[in-house]
């Protein structure tokens, strides 16, 4: 069975506040809670500033990386010393063992999404993905790094409303009831966040990842 496998690890953590890092544990729990809407999926931290995603859907897999990324950004308690993020590397693959923990299973999707995270502090990106098609990694290559780009530069205004967009498809005016803002505030902030342009690439990696999984449907 394929699956999406995310490891991740926050940006900087040795230098997050102690009084912080409840914080930083609560906003992982609470968006392994927030997330499942998306895609079912477990999750474990491990070392104190690392986690790992098993994806039942991996055409969904993309989506819960992103919003990992904006909740994550959005719920940074002290912004003047950084926001936090996480590098974050999606594999899609076979699972072919199963542990108790997910992060002592193993398979292809796992190994994937290891080798990639070691890469990344090389290619000074904070997402990566590897998937079992030569032609999908070569299609995401550039986009990936662009909308990593993107992210980036998120403040946590445009990452919170980001999140609660992606997250359930929510309409703009629901987002704007929910936050107690215009709609046209909320349009602002989303184009500002260059939303569109996630939301393309992320439909677009779904059509992928799907066309590779189905591909009498194609």
């Amino acid at each position: 069975m394929i699956k999406g496998v995310i490891t991740g690890d926050i940006v900087g953590s040795t230098s997050i506040k102690t009084e912080h890092r409840a914080n930083l544990l609560n906003c992982l729990n609470t968006m392994r809670e927030e997330l499942q809407c998306v895609s079912p999926f477990k999750m474990e931290l491990f070392r104190g500033d690392s986690f790992q995603l098993l994806i039942d859907d991996p055409a969904a897999a993309l989506k819960v990386a992103l919003l990992l990324r904006a909740g994550l950004i959005h719920r940074t308690p002290d912004k003047e010393h950084g926001m936090w993020d996480a590098r974050i590397s999606l594999g899609i693959g076979q699972v072919q063992f199963m542990a108790d923990s997910i992060v002592t299973s193993d398979g292809e999707a796992f190994q994937y999404s290891g080798r990639q995270l070691d890469t990344l502090n090389k290619m000074r990106q904070r997402i990566a993905i590897k998937t079992p098609w030569n032609d999908v990694d070569e299609e995401l290559e550039v986009s990936t790094a662009f909308v990593d780009d993107i992210i980036k530069g998120w403040s946590s205004k445009q990452a919170g409303m980001i999140y609660l967009s992606l997250k359930t498809d929510m309409p703009k005016k629901n987002v704007a009831e929910l936050i107690g803002t215009s709609v046209q505030n909320v349009r602002n902030v989303l184009s500002s966040a260059r939303e569109p342009l996630i939301r393309k690439y992320i439909e677009r990696y779904h059509t992928l990842i799907t066309n590779h999984l189905n591909p009498t449907t194609a």
